[in-house]
């Protein structure tokens, strides 16, 4: 088997928060639509990640249990203060035992997302 593409979904309570945080904070570009329900956005190459209104499927929302998003950027400083500058609680940065830098912050949904890096700028 050869998996040629990967997309995560998440299935939101607050949809248009998070429709908003995805497309407008983190700035990923939609690659796909369905009409006022899904959204797959593309973060790089072949890795997608879809949103879709809850109240319009038959999949019960996970709240942010369970599940990581883990980014690596370059410059992780800037990173957080994106968030920050939109009044958006992050973690301190943190770099211990195996750890590259790294910072988390939650979606509207909750979903934990990590930001990393290999040198810490």
């Amino acid at each position: 088997m050869k998996i040629l593409a990967a997309n995560t979904i998440i299935y939101c309570r607050k949809w248009e928060a998070t429709r908003q945080f995805y497309r407008d904070l983190l700035q990923l570009d939609v690659s796909f639509q369905k009409d006022d329900w899904f959204i797959e956005f593309s973060v790089n190459g072949p890795a997608h990640l879809s949103i879709a209104d809850a109240a319009k499927c038959t999949i019960t929302p996970g709240d942010g249990a369970g599940i990581t998003l883990s980014f690596f950027v370059l410059d992780l400083r800037a990173a957080q203060a994106t968030f920050t500058g939109h009044g958006i609680a992050t973690t301190e940065i943190k770099a211990k035992g195996w750890r590259a830098p790294y910072f988390y912050v939650h979606d509207p949904e909750g979903t934990r997302i990590e930001f990393w890096t290999r040198n810490l700028r």
